[in-house]
Protein backbone atom coordinates (compact mmCIF):
# COMPACT_ATOMS: atom_id res chain seq x y z
CA UNK A 1 0.00 0.00 0.00
CA UNK A 2 1.34 3.59 -0.89
CA UNK A 3 1.70 5.77 1.61
CA UNK A 4 -1.07 8.37 0.25
CA UNK A 5 -3.16 5.48 0.99
CA UNK A 6 -2.20 5.33 4.64
CA UNK A 7 -3.74 8.48 5.21
CA UNK A 8 -6.78 7.28 4.10
CA UNK A 9 -10.01 6.83 6.14
CA UNK A 10 -12.01 3.97 4.09
CA UNK A 11 -8.97 1.08 5.22
CA UNK A 12 -10.41 -2.25 6.04
CA UNK A 13 -8.70 -1.89 9.30
CA UNK A 14 -10.89 1.50 10.31
CA UNK A 15 -13.80 0.38 8.90
CA UNK A 16 -13.76 -2.78 10.81
CA UNK A 17 -13.45 -0.36 13.79
CA UNK A 18 -16.34 1.64 12.96
CA UNK A 19 -18.24 -1.25 12.60
CA UNK A 20 -18.02 -1.54 16.57
CA UNK A 21 -18.98 2.06 16.97
CA UNK A 22 -22.15 1.17 14.67
CA UNK A 23 -23.15 -1.89 16.46
CA UNK A 24 -23.36 -0.36 19.73
CA UNK A 25 -26.89 1.15 19.38
CA UNK A 26 -28.58 -2.37 18.53
CA UNK A 27 -26.70 -4.18 21.32
CA UNK A 28 -28.36 -1.43 23.91
CA UNK A 29 -31.77 -1.64 21.97
CA UNK A 30 -31.11 -5.60 22.31
CA UNK A 31 -30.14 -5.69 25.83
CA UNK A 32 -32.64 -3.17 27.20
CA UNK A 33 -35.97 -4.79 24.88
CA UNK A 34 -35.40 -8.11 26.93
CA UNK A 35 -36.91 -8.69 30.70
CA UNK A 36 -33.91 -9.40 32.42
CA UNK A 37 -30.99 -8.05 30.66
CA UNK A 38 -29.65 -11.14 28.59
CA UNK A 39 -30.03 -11.52 25.17
CA UNK A 40 -28.37 -13.88 22.76
CA UNK A 41 -29.01 -11.43 19.73
CA UNK A 42 -27.32 -8.95 21.57
CA UNK A 43 -24.27 -11.11 22.28
CA UNK A 44 -23.89 -12.51 19.17
CA UNK A 45 -23.74 -8.76 17.75
CA UNK A 46 -21.41 -7.97 20.77
CA UNK A 47 -19.36 -10.72 19.78
CA UNK A 48 -18.69 -10.11 16.08
CA UNK A 49 -17.69 -6.50 17.26
CA UNK A 50 -15.70 -7.44 19.55
CA UNK A 51 -14.01 -9.54 16.99
CA UNK A 52 -13.23 -7.42 14.68
CA UNK A 53 -11.01 -5.54 17.90
CA UNK A 54 -8.59 -8.41 16.58
CA UNK A 55 -9.22 -8.48 12.90
CA UNK A 56 -8.48 -4.43 12.68
CA UNK A 57 -4.94 -4.83 14.04
CA UNK A 58 -4.41 -7.78 11.84
CA UNK A 59 -5.65 -6.20 8.78
CA UNK A 60 -3.79 -2.87 9.59
CA UNK A 61 -0.62 -5.02 9.69
CA UNK A 62 -0.99 -7.02 7.01
CA UNK A 63 -2.39 -4.34 4.07
CA UNK A 64 0.44 -1.62 5.64
CA UNK A 65 -2.02 0.63 6.54
CA UNK A 66 -1.46 0.99 10.05
CA UNK A 67 -2.23 4.81 10.57
CA UNK A 68 -2.30 7.85 13.25
CA UNK A 69 -5.85 7.96 12.90
CA UNK A 70 -6.09 3.67 13.33
CA UNK A 71 -4.22 4.13 16.45
CA UNK A 72 -6.69 6.43 17.76
CA UNK A 73 -9.66 4.78 16.58
CA UNK A 74 -9.20 1.27 17.35
CA UNK A 75 -8.77 2.13 21.43
CA UNK A 76 -11.84 4.88 20.89
CA UNK A 77 -14.47 2.48 19.48
CA UNK A 78 -13.28 -0.59 22.39
CA UNK A 79 -14.46 2.43 25.11
CA UNK A 80 -17.73 2.67 23.12
CA UNK A 81 -18.02 -0.25 22.99
CA UNK A 82 -17.46 -2.07 26.55
CA UNK A 83 -18.90 1.59 28.35
CA UNK A 84 -22.27 1.50 26.00
CA UNK A 85 -22.81 -2.33 26.26
CA UNK A 86 -21.94 -1.71 30.52
CA UNK A 87 -23.91 1.16 30.79
CA UNK A 88 -27.30 -0.95 28.94
CA UNK A 89 -26.65 -3.66 31.44
CA UNK A 90 -26.44 -1.22 34.17
CA UNK A 91 -29.58 -0.23 33.09
CA UNK A 92 -31.52 -3.39 33.44
CA UNK A 93 -30.10 -4.09 36.36
CA UNK A 94 -27.30 -6.81 35.39
CA UNK A 95 -23.99 -4.82 36.38
CA UNK A 96 -23.71 -2.08 39.82
CA UNK A 97 -24.02 1.23 39.37
CA UNK A 98 -21.13 1.38 41.21
CA UNK A 99 -18.76 -0.74 39.26
CA UNK A 100 -20.35 1.02 36.00
CA UNK A 101 -19.44 4.43 37.21
CA UNK A 102 -15.97 3.40 38.18
CA UNK A 103 -15.23 2.52 34.51
CA UNK A 104 -16.69 5.09 32.72
CA UNK A 105 -15.13 7.98 35.19
CA UNK A 106 -12.07 6.04 33.99
CA UNK A 107 -12.71 6.51 30.65
CA UNK A 108 -13.20 10.38 30.90
CA UNK A 109 -9.95 11.02 33.06
CA UNK A 110 -8.11 8.62 30.18
CA UNK A 111 -9.78 11.04 27.23
CA UNK A 112 -8.98 14.31 29.19
CA UNK A 113 -5.77 13.37 29.52
CA UNK A 114 -4.65 11.83 26.43
CA UNK A 115 -5.58 15.04 25.16
CA UNK A 116 -3.85 17.35 27.75
CA UNK A 117 -0.80 14.59 26.96
CA UNK A 118 -0.83 15.19 23.24
CA UNK A 119 -0.66 18.82 23.25
CA UNK A 120 2.12 18.29 25.06
CA UNK A 121 3.67 16.96 22.49
CA UNK A 122 3.46 13.11 23.90
CA UNK A 123 1.75 10.06 22.08
CA UNK A 124 0.64 7.54 24.26
CA UNK A 125 0.10 4.05 22.57
CA UNK A 126 -2.24 1.73 24.07
CA UNK A 127 -0.13 -0.82 26.70
CA UNK A 128 -0.38 -4.72 26.40
CA UNK A 129 -2.41 -4.66 30.07
CA UNK A 130 -4.59 -2.49 28.61
CA UNK A 131 -5.18 -4.51 25.81
CA UNK A 132 -5.82 -7.41 28.22
CA UNK A 133 -8.44 -5.65 30.54
CA UNK A 134 -10.00 -4.66 26.95
CA UNK A 135 -10.52 -8.29 26.31
CA UNK A 136 -11.13 -9.92 29.46
CA UNK A 137 -14.36 -7.05 29.89
CA UNK A 138 -15.48 -8.46 26.36
CA UNK A 139 -15.48 -12.21 28.11
CA UNK A 140 -17.26 -10.93 31.22
CA UNK A 141 -19.56 -8.82 29.25
CA UNK A 142 -20.48 -11.85 26.84
CA UNK A 143 -21.11 -14.16 29.92
CA UNK A 144 -23.43 -11.70 32.17
CA UNK A 145 -25.09 -10.86 28.73
CA UNK A 146 -25.79 -14.54 27.21
CA UNK A 147 -27.23 -15.08 30.71
CA UNK A 148 -25.43 -18.63 30.95
CA UNK A 149 -26.96 -20.66 33.73
CA UNK A 150 -26.26 -22.21 36.38
CA UNK A 151 -23.13 -19.61 37.21
CA UNK A 152 -22.45 -17.71 33.77
CA UNK A 153 -23.76 -14.25 35.00
CA UNK A 154 -22.13 -14.55 38.62
CA UNK A 155 -18.76 -15.62 36.50
CA UNK A 156 -19.21 -12.56 34.22
CA UNK A 157 -20.09 -10.18 37.09
CA UNK A 158 -16.74 -11.58 39.29
CA UNK A 159 -15.07 -10.87 36.30
CA UNK A 160 -16.16 -7.45 35.46
CA UNK A 161 -14.99 -6.48 39.14
CA UNK A 162 -11.66 -7.59 38.51
CA UNK A 163 -11.61 -5.99 34.95
CA UNK A 164 -12.93 -2.71 36.74
CA UNK A 165 -10.18 -2.94 39.18
CA UNK A 166 -7.63 -3.64 36.24
CA UNK A 167 -8.56 -1.34 34.05
CA UNK A 168 -8.00 1.60 36.71
CA UNK A 169 -4.37 -0.17 37.60
CA UNK A 170 -4.02 0.25 33.55
CA UNK A 171 -5.01 4.16 33.82
CA UNK A 172 -2.74 4.45 36.82
CA UNK A 173 0.19 3.01 34.68
CA UNK A 174 -0.27 5.45 31.46
CA UNK A 175 -0.85 8.11 33.74
CA UNK A 176 2.46 7.56 35.04
CA UNK A 177 4.44 6.67 31.70
CA UNK A 178 2.71 9.97 30.65
CA UNK A 179 4.34 11.76 33.17
CA UNK A 180 7.73 10.13 32.97
CA UNK A 181 7.93 11.17 29.05
CA UNK A 182 7.01 14.63 29.87
CA UNK A 183 9.48 15.09 32.89
CA UNK A 184 11.92 13.20 30.66
CA UNK A 185 11.38 15.76 28.30
CA UNK A 186 11.40 18.76 29.90
CA UNK A 187 14.34 18.49 31.84
CA UNK A 188 16.35 17.63 28.45
CA UNK A 189 15.00 20.67 26.92
CA UNK A 190 16.14 22.76 30.28
CA UNK A 191 19.13 20.96 29.75
CA UNK A 192 20.16 22.58 26.58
Amino acid sequence: MSKSDKGRVATPANLLSLSRIVAVPYIFYLLLSSDDGSSTAATIVFVAAACTDFLDGLFARSTGSVSDLGRKLDPAADRILISSTIIALMISGSLPIIGVALVVARDIFMILGYKLVERRGVTMRVSYLGKTYTALFMVALVLVMAGIEPGGRAVGLWLFWACVAGSILSGISYTARSLVIIRAREASSGGT
